[in-house]
C-alpha cells in the first residue's frame, strides 16, 4: 500500500478534480503498477490492469491495492469496479474510502457481492494525509487551504524596508517552484503582487502550472506584473461594483479573468471564494501570502496545513514583518495548535509541515 500511494503522488495537480490515486497488483511474484495520469484518462486501477496485461501476468486471484476505494459508477470513465469484477481479481485492498455519495460504499457491495474479498483502511492515515484535498472539496465544496511562507530564525519575512530577496537558499527555492506542479492553484494577495512582482509559474517549464489566483478588492494589479506575462491563467478576484472600473477592462485587455463578489468594507469575503475556486474544479489551494492575506484566512478559520520554510539567518527590525498579520489571536492560550506536524530540512533550511484542522488530517471536521 505504501507503494500504490506513492504511485498516487504521480496524479497530483494533473486530475483534478478528480482525486490522485495509485494501484498495485501483486499475483504471486509478479507486479504491476498504475496510476491516475491526468483528468479525464483512464483511473489507476484500469491501468494497473493494463500493464499487468501488458506484462502477461494471469490477474485471476491476484490482490490489487487501492489508495482510494474504487468508483462504482459511470463517469467520464466507465466503473473500475466493472474492470475488476470482468478480471477475476481475489482480493481488493482499500487505503482509503470515498465520501462521493455515487461511490460511497456502493462498491465494496459490488466487489463482495461477486465473491472478491475486500479489505478497508490499510495504512488510512497516510492515504487520508495525500487525498485530503480531494476528500474537503467533496464534503465541504471546498478547497483544502495551505498556508506557505518563508521566514529567518526570528519570525521576519522580509527587512524593515521591505526587501525580502532572498531568505532561503536557491536550492530551497527551486524545490519550492517544482513543488508549484503539484497544485491546482496558487494564491496571493494584491500587496505581493505590487512588492514582489512574482511569476507563481513552475519549474521545470515544461511542468504544469498552477492557476493563479490574487485577490484585489480594488483592481491595483499592474498590467505589467509578471503574473499576466506568462501563459498560466490568472483568476483575480475584486468587489463587484469593481468589475465596471476601467482598471478592471485594463486588466481583463492584459489577459486576466476578474471575478466580482459582494463584500463588506475593504475585504473580499473568503468562503465565496473558496466556493468559486472550488466549483472551478480546484481542490488543493497553496495561499503564500503576504501577511495581511494569511491574516484573513487565519481569523476566518480557513487554514488547513502550513508549510513554513526557516532559513538559519537573522533580521530584527521593530517593524520587520512577521508571516501572520490582522488582528491576530488572543490570548497565548486561543493560540491555533498544529494537531500533526513534521520537520525536514533543504539544503540549509528547515521546512515545519503540519495540520491545524482536521480536513487537513484528511478526517472529517469535529
Amino acid at each position: 500500500m505504501e507503494r500504490a500511494i506513492e504511485l498516487a503522488r504521480n496524479g497530483l495537480g494533473r486530475v483534478a478534480p478528480n482525486p490522485p490515486v495509485g494501484a498495485l497488483l501483486v499475483a504471486g511474484t509478479d507486479v504491476a503498477e498504475g496510476w491516475h495520469t491526468h483528468h479525464g484518462g483512464h483511473h489507476a486501477e484500469i491501468n494497473c490492469l493494463a500493464a499487468a496485461r501488458s506484462a502477461g501476468i494471469d490477474v485471476t486471484g491476484a490482490d490489487l491495492y487501492i489508495s482510494l476505494e474504487p468508483c462504482g459508477h459511470h463517469g467520464k470513465t466507465p466503473p473500475c469496479v466493472e474492470a475488476i469484477i470482468e478480471a477475476r481479481i481475489g482480493r481488493v485492498i482499500v487505503s482509503v474510502d470515498d465520501p462521493n455519495p455515487v461511490t460511497a460504499g456502493v462498491s465494496y457491495r459490488l466487489l463482495e457481492d461477486a465473491g472478491i474479498e475486500v479489505v478497508r483502511d490499510l495504512l488510512a492515515e497516510q492515504g487520508r494525509w495525500l487525498a485530503a484535498p480531494y476528500l474537503c472539496r467533496t464534503r465541504y465544496g471546498r478547497p483544502l487551504v495551505t498556508a506557505k511562507w518563508a521566514m529567518t530564525a526570528d519570525g521576519k519575512i522580509a527587512c524593515e524596508s521591505g526587501d525580502s530577496r532572498w531568505i532561503t537558499s536557491e536550492l530551497t527555492r527551486a524545490r519550492t517552484r517544482q513543488a508549484r506542479s503539484e497544485i491546482d492553484a496558487i494564491l496571493v494577495g494584491v500587496q505581493t503582487v505590487i512588492s514582489d512582482d512574482p511569476r507563481l509559474t513552475s519549474d521545470p517549464p515544461d511542468a504544469a502550472d498552477p492557476l493563479r489566483v490574487v485577490i484585489d478588492p480594488n483592481c491595483r494589479t499592474p498590467v505589467e506584473a509578471e503574473i499576466l506575462k506568462t501563459p498560466a491563467a490568472t483568476l483575480i478576484f475584486c468587489h463587484a461594483q469593481q468589475l465596471d472600473s476601467d482598471a478592471a477592462h485594463r486588466l481583463q485587455d492584459a489577459g486576466a479573468q476578474l471575478i466580482g463578489l459582494d463584500s463588506s468594507g475593504d475585504r473580499i469575503a473568503l468562503e465565496p471564494l473558496l466556493a468559486q475556486l472550488s466549483q472551478r474544479g480546484v481542490q488543493d489551494l497553496l495561499v503564500e501570502g503576504g501577511a495581511e492575506t494569511h491574516g484573513g484566512f487565519l481569523t476566518a478559520g480557513l487554514i488547513d496545513r502550513v508549510q513554513i520554510l526557516i532559513a538559519p539567518k537573522l533580521v530584527g527590525g521593530a517593524a520587520a514583518p512577521g508571516p501572520i498579520g490582522g488582528t491576530g489571536i488572543e490570548p497565548m492560550n486561543r493560540a491555533v495548535p498544529l494537531i500533526h506536524h513534521r520537520w525536514s530540512q533543504i539544503d540549509e533550511d528547515l521546512l515545519l509541515e503540519g495540520a491545524v484542522t482536521p480536513e487537513g488530517l484528511g478526517e472529517e471536521a469535529r
